[in-house]
């Protein structure tokens, strides 16, 4: 397997990875430039940039930048690694970050088609529903995991986060109150609820109850959404969909004062 496929493999693998390409070469360098290597989470290697000190230093530079979003060009003398070949190396260094996970619990019309949005905006969606009729590929083919589940066994097989996105809008409330008590207490980077603001007072009181503290609550949004007047279930995807793109990119927003699933 070459580079390119196996940065094609590690990102459908959903795990981070950090490509270092050589730029630059003086002298004796042992990596020409266009040489690459890719650093991966587990410690192993693709390819190669010359072998030898410059190759574990590299290795641990990259090992600094898994999972951060931000691109580094270090410039390295050989001789001040203990290489004898002289010369000197420029790389740069790339993070290789999979696409945000967004579970969509809920896959009536605003999930539907909130997650063909989420998709659009780059998140790798999950929707679930323990409605099979509503939770079918076939209904949903741009997901990338589309689960037919009891809510409380798919959240035991989910795998969460810091960079998780959680969306709850399923067509009972009981349904999502059982869903956000227990993803409130899983590692997450965004969790929303839609619901009135009556819906979502009656919740947090019933998690404040349950033993949550106030700083857990602080951590989600409910009433979810930006206030764009939207009326129907598209629209009011829209304005979930800003809201999460306004969170990613560190925006202040206003939320919707009160929404509801159909």
């Amino acid at each position: 397997m070459d580079i390119f496929e196996e940065i094609i493999a590690i990102k459908g693998a959903h795990v981070s990875a950090v490509l270092a390409t050589v730029v630059e070469a003086l002298g004796s360098a042992p990596g020409k430039p266009s040489a690459r290597m890719l650093i991966k989470a587990d410690g192993t290697t693709v390819g190669t940039i010359g072998g030898g000190a410059i190759e574990k230093k590299i290795t641990e530079e990259a090992t600094e930048l898994l999972g951060s979003n931000e691109s580094k060009l270090v410039r390295y003398r050989l001789e001040d690694l203990g290489m004898s070949c002289g010369g000197a190396m420029s790389v740069f260094l790339e993070p290789l970050n999979p696409a945000p996970e967004l579970i969509i619990f809920g896959a009536g019309h605003i999930g539907s088609a909130l997650s063909k949005i989420g998709k659009m905006l780059g998140f790798a969606v999950i929707v679930v529903d323990n409605r099979s009729e509503f939770a079918s590929k076939e209904r949903l083919p741009w997901a990338d995991k589309v689960i037919a589940s009891d809510y409380q066994q798919a959240i035991q097989e989910l795998s969460f986060s810091p960079t998780t996105y959680l969306i709850i809008l399923t067509h009972k409330h009981a349904h999502d109150f059982e869903i956000l008590a227990h993803c409130v207490q899983k590692p997450f980077y965004y969790l929303g609820m839609i619901g009135s603001r009556k819906k979502v007072e009656k919740a947090f009181q019933q998690l404040k109850e349950s033993g949550i503290s106030e700083k857990a609550l602080t951590q989600i949004h409910a009433p979810i959404g930006i206030d764009i007047g939207a009326e129907t279930p598209e629209e009011i995807a829209v304005s979930i969909a800003a809201e999460l793109v306004a969170v990613r990119s560190g925006t202040k927003i206003a939320s919707l004062q009160s929404i509801s699933d159909e």
